[in-house]
């Protein structure tokens, strides 16, 4: 980052954990190598470390679903289609189609979800929330799985603890980077990858 933006106003801890979260954003092989790219994260990150936004790990799960938005190349995800079962409308904004380059069916409730996992077709994989509005999302990841589905959990739980036929599926943590929750789905799809179909 560059001296000017940093000089006199942060403490060297501070410093410290911003350098460290701007290298592994920018380090990602699908930012964009632009200097300009570059000045953008670091005056991004600088804005939501001085809003309050200090501890590491939320910290680089923010920057990185914005440097997705705005510095991104491609996601790599480009081709799939991905159910996306959340309740909550601006956790659900960021998993949007133009910031995971994939297209993305939102669904905020349990019976909407167990429709489309019953009925929709052409679905590579899906992120589920784990409480919608009080009721598990278990139906739809038992569905998903007889269909042969790949399936990841996202939950703002920490320590929820899965039935035993999920303890092997993939827990993500609200907030979480949503490219980096279907990148994982998508790894495990059985399909190939979008440009090889």
């Amino acid at each position: 980052m560059a001296q000017a933006l940093t000089q006199g106003i942060y403490s060297s801890s501070d410093l410290k954990v911003m350098r460290e979260v701007y290298a592994k954003v920018i380090s990602e092989p699908w930012f964009s190598p632009g200097s300009a790219s570059r000045m953008g994260m670091a005056r991004y990150l600088m804005r939501m470390y001085r809003r309050g936004l200090v501890f590491p790990d939320q910290l680089e799960c923010l920057c990185r679903i914005a440097a997705r938005k705005k510095f991104a190349l491609h996601t790599g995800l480009e081709g799939y289609r991905f159910l996306l079962v959340e309740d909550d409308y601006f956790t659900a904004r960021d998993a949007d189609d133009r910031s995971l380059g994939a297209a993305v069916i939102q669904v905020p409730s349990l019976a909407e979800a167990l429709d489309l996992a019953e009925h929709e077709a052409d679905i590579d994989g899906a992120l589920l929330d784990v409480n919608l509005a009080g009721e598990t999302v278990y139906p739809v990841a038992a569905i998903l799985k007889m269909r042969h589905i790949p399936f990841a959990f996202v939950t703002g739980y920490e320590d929820r603890v899965l039935p035993p036929s999920y303890r092997n599926a993939r827990v993500f943590t609200k907030p979480t980077d949503w490219a980096v929750a279907a990148r994982h789905v998508a790894g495990r799809s059985p399909l190939s990858l979008p440009h090889d179909r």
